[in-house]
């Protein structure tokens, strides 16, 4: 009788041990990768800030495979590492500011393979940090990892910023959005006359008098949306702007239909169809997105 007591007590102190083990593994990989923890870990905080949640896309079948050809640069990364962000990437969570643009992806990474491509690119891995010239001389590319699901990556003028992304601070205690894709602007940003691509200046132009601008892509009842909501000083600012925003909408329009090869700009023709509301001192945006802008945006990856 004492025996089987104490095997039943043996086996029921094993089966707790391993699924508190289980637990914990599921708690910490959660808690890494609680996106106000990975936001704690980037230099600047003031900078432009995006997330991407490829794992989600995917189930959607958002990120079908493209028609287009490889640009040659990637071609020879996929060939180099074996890595394709449409298949091996489950989200990344990046930040880009004057200091540099850093990275924190979450995926499949075969770390042998990512090393030795650093060393064919004429750059070199110490320890764990491997350092790549980039495109230009004060382009530096350094990554690490975090842990074995995990990528730090910085592009910089230093070579070592990478190693900046290994301590996490204090959680961002903003709320942040819940859709699969966003970006959250700071006002400066918007005001510097190089932060955004000429495309989209016309548009964008008018939120320079925002404090901070959140845009999100994800599912709507008719398909995709974004959606914008940025928040002005003021109710008075809120109102400029959203009539500010109505009517560089309209100009854009009758541009458009002056203009038919540049209505074959997909980001334009999205950009023509916006709704905008204001409310006390936030202004919203929302705009439908074909999934052919999606594939236009993804062409050649």
């Amino acid at each position: 009788m004492f025996g089987r007591r104490t095997l039943a007590i043996l086996l029921a102190s094993v089966a707790l041990v391993a699924g508190g083990a289980a637990w914990f593994r599921i708690y910490s990989s959660r808690a890494f990768f609680d996106t106000r923890v990975l936001l704690s870990r980037f230099p600047a905080a003031d900078a432009l800030v995006m997330s991407v949640d490829f794992a989600t896309l995917r189930r959607a079948g958002l990120l079908g495979e493209s028609k287009m050809a490889l640009e040659p640069e990637y071609k020879r990364f996929l060939e180099g590492t074996g890595f394709d962000f449409k298949r091996d990437l489950d989200s990344v969570v990046a930040s880009f500011s004057r200091t540099g643009n850093f990275f924190i992806a979450r995926g499949r990474f075969d770390w042998k393979k990512l090393r030795e491509y650093a060393a064919h690119q004429g750059g070199s891995c110490y320890q764990e940090l491997c350092r790549v010239q980039g495109s230009t001389p004060e382009r530096h590319i350094s990554f690490l990892p975090l842990r074995g699901d995990a990528i730090a990556l910085a592009v910089s003028t230093d070579d070592l910023a990478a190693t900046r992304l290994t301590k996490a601070g204090q959680p961002v205690t903003a709320s942040l959005p819940s859709a699969p894709v966003w970006i959250s602007v700071p006002g400066a940003e918007l005001r510097r006359q190089d932060a955004l691509p000429p495309g989209l200046r016309l548009m964008l132009s008018a939120l320079t008098s925002a404090d901070r601008v959140i845009v999100t892509l994800g599912p709507a009842s008719q398909g995709i949306e974004a959606h914008l909501e940025a928040t002005c000083r003021t109710q008075d600012d809120a109102k400029v702007l959203a009539s500010q925003l109505r009517t560089t909408t309209a100009i854009l329009k009758e541009a458009l239909a002056r203009d038919k090869k540049a209505a074959e700009d997909e980001v334009a023709t999205m950009l023509t169809a916006g709704r905008f509301d204001q409310t006390g001192r936030r202004v919203i945006g929302n705009w439908p997105v074909r999934r052919s802008l999606l594939d236009a945006l993804t062409a050649g990856i």
